[in-house]
């Protein structure tokens, strides 16, 4: 396994020598365990000779690569998907990773309790948390194996570098070597609680808003039975013991919204230390479709329950929520004030961790043998995040993109954005600015008061924000670093990827849609002017919509003038505009006088036929 965490004060170089000293000290593990193999089989004289063999070739491996001749790349995995550390850590395979394991000293002796963590979907959310709990977590809960080797990654690394010069440390030296010394006794020390929020379908019907609490009182229930198999009842108060029965056997009885509470005070009483509680994905329950954002039974469930949970809890270490939105902090937990919310806008000490810098992204290349894929054609595609002032790349896309070495469009491809399809599909004046925004012909500008007052009202629907969402989301960056005194922030499309995205959601706003036929025919046209091409791409594309979602003359509007302007770039597309008597529906006007013609649209919705 490799693993390296670049700062701007290290380059390459320093990243290679501890990359070499981690290869050797699976060289020397590997040695190990061939050491032992042959007293298993004395009775198999050629599996002996070749075990020897083996330990002879590894400890020859294991010269070259102390003596910097030799670099191990063979059977290196990019993990696609691996969201748990300890399988990055310590599975079988060897997987390439950074390594964010110095960041543990931000979460676990700062000042803060509360941590809000919010960035776009794939981006390195679970795995910070995993790694926060196989750090911290007691190991007979979450296995002897996960808390073992951290003396190997970064925190343990830099903790014995300091260590060793502890006399001519500096005075900002000696601070951090207090703050890792600090962060090392929290080592395998505290309880913690794992809870996951995710969802497949926001609930929007009452039958699924409580199939989605009983969801969540299931994997409360789970966590609580974990610690009762391995936790001696009767070294609890009667009290605890039988409220943590009751939670683990998920009776329906239970008072569920004190439970995460209460299994705080039950593991402060059995093991003497606060809880850390992690919980992933918090605002997957939200619906974009219906008022305020989320289903009135889960509002009032979630509410409660994260309420008594963090705030005013006399046996909670830290909490670390994750998420995409600021709802949890709006909307259900107005009044917690102990909390420390890192944006995209103002993402604080977290700013490099959820996402790659550009020499990370030329280390992880160095690690792929022969790859194909060049770092200026990743840097233009998936490159362009301002994050406080790192700039960084998607890491979903490149890490698909060095597992498969092919340079495609991996993140957005991964979700459907359908109420951004409906926003677009349903407001024509958002679809303007959209179009234009995407050739660069337009500015959009958003207040930093409207990000921090997201979901603030339960009247407040994701149209009313729809490029603060595109921002949460990661669909846009902004354009520059944000300070404090920043109050007008100016977004901008990151990279190839997203301007690509854009592209999509222009020629084909609905998913699902077949608008091949219709794109080819405008293509024609473009070539050879001739307007019964546009005329037959027209029809295409009004026959093949579906008259489920599209039921007004409007809407038709939409998609034409969106598939239009996405497929015409040297033509001058305009809408509902002034011309003669009257008001035209769509105008192509060339931009290129070389072409005499101009082309009026106009449309006509009836019912029933």
């Amino acid at each position: 396994m490799f693993c390296s965490r670049l700062t701007e004060s290290k380059d390459l170089h320093v990243s290679s020598m501890k990359t070499t000293k981690r290869v050797q000290h699976i060289l020397e593990k590997r040695l190990k365990n061939v050491r032992g193999k042959p007293k298993e089989l004395k009775k198999k004289g050629a599996k002996i000779r070749g075990m020897k063999s083996r330990g002879k070739r590894l400890k020859s491996e294991i010269r070259l690569v102390r003596e910097g001749k030799k670099k191990v790349t063979d059977s290196i995995h990019f993990p696609v998907g691996v969201e748990h550390f300890h399988r990055l850590q310590f599975g079988k395979e060897q997987y390439s990773f950074i390594d964010r394991s110095l960041y543990l000293k931000d979460v676990l002796v700062s000042g803060v309790t509360n941590f809000l963590i919010l960035r776009p979907r794939r981006t390195g959310k679970s795995l910070f948390l995993h790694m926060i709990e196989s750090f911290a977590g007691i190991p007979e809960y979450i296995g002897e194996e996960r808390s073992a080797q951290f003396g190997s990654l970064e925190i343990g690394v830099r903790v014995k570098e300091l260590r060793a010069r502890q006399e001519t440390l500096s005075h900002k030296e000696k601070v951090e070597l207090e703050d890792l010394n600090r962060t090392w006794s929290t080592r395998s020390a505290h309880p913690t609680i794992f809870l996951s929020f995710d969802t497949a379908k926001a609930p929007s019907t009452k039958t699924e808003a409580k199939s989605y609490v009983a969801d969540i009182k299931t994997r409360i229930s789970q966590v609580a039975d974990s610690y009762r198999r391995i936790i001696n009842l009767h070294k609890l108060p009667p009290m605890l013991a039988e409220r943590l029965v009751e939670i683990s056997t998920n009776k329906k009885e239970c008072y569920w919204r004190t439970s995460l509470r209460d299994m705080c005070q039950i593991l402060k009483a059995y093991y003497g230390k606060d809880t850390i509680l992690l919980i992933d994905e918090y605002d997957s329950c939200l619906n974009f479709n219906i008022r305020g954002g989320m289903h009135a039974i889960v509002k009032i469930f979630l509410a409660s329950l994260l309420t008594s949970a963090l705030k005013d809890n006399a046996y909670l270490y830290k909490s670390v929520v994750m998420g995409g939105s600021r709802f949890i902090k709006n909307g259900l937990l107005s009044g917690l004030n102990n909390i420390d919310v890192s944006d995209v806008v103002n993402p604080g000490v977290f700013a490099p961790v959820f996402g790659f810098s550009d020499d990370e992204v030329q280390f992880l290349i160095k690690q792929k043998q022969e790859c194909s894929v060049r770092l200026s054609e990743m840097r233009e595609m998936y490159c362009g995040y301002v994050v406080g002032n790192a700039i960084l790349y998607n890491p979903w896309s490149v890490m698909n993109c060095l597992h498969s070495s092919e340079l495609r469009p991996f993140w957005s491809s991964s979700a459907c954005p359908n109420c951004i399809l409906k926003k677009l599909r349903d407001d024509f004046d958002t679809l303007l600015e959209v179009a234009a925004f995407w050739k660069g012909e337009g500015k959009i500008m958003i207040n930093v008061d409207q990000v921090n007052a997201v979901y603030n009202d339960d009247q407040i629907i994701f149209e009313d924000f729809f490029w603060v969402s595109l921002l949460q989301a990661g669909y846009v960056t902004v354009a520059e670093s944000c300070d404090d005194n920043t109050q007008d922030i100016e977004l901008k499309i990151p990279n190839g990827e997203m301007h690509r995205t854009f592209r999509n959601w222009l020629s084909g706003l609905a998913r699902g849609e077949n608008w091949s036929g219709g794109t080819e025919s405008v293509r024609a046209f473009v070539s050879s002017g001739n307007v019964d091409d546009l005329v037959l791409s027209v029809k295409k594309i009004i026959l093949r919509a579906s008259s489920k979602n599209l039921t007004s003359e409007q809407s038709y509007h939409n998609i034409l003038f969106a598939m239009l302007y996405a497929e015409l770039p040297d033509w001058i597309v305009s809408s509902e505009g002034e011309s003669g008597h009257d008001f035209f529906e769509l105008c192509l006007i060339p931009k290129q006088r070389t072409q005499k013609m101009a082309v009026v649209i106009e449309l006509k919705h009836q019912k029933n036929i």
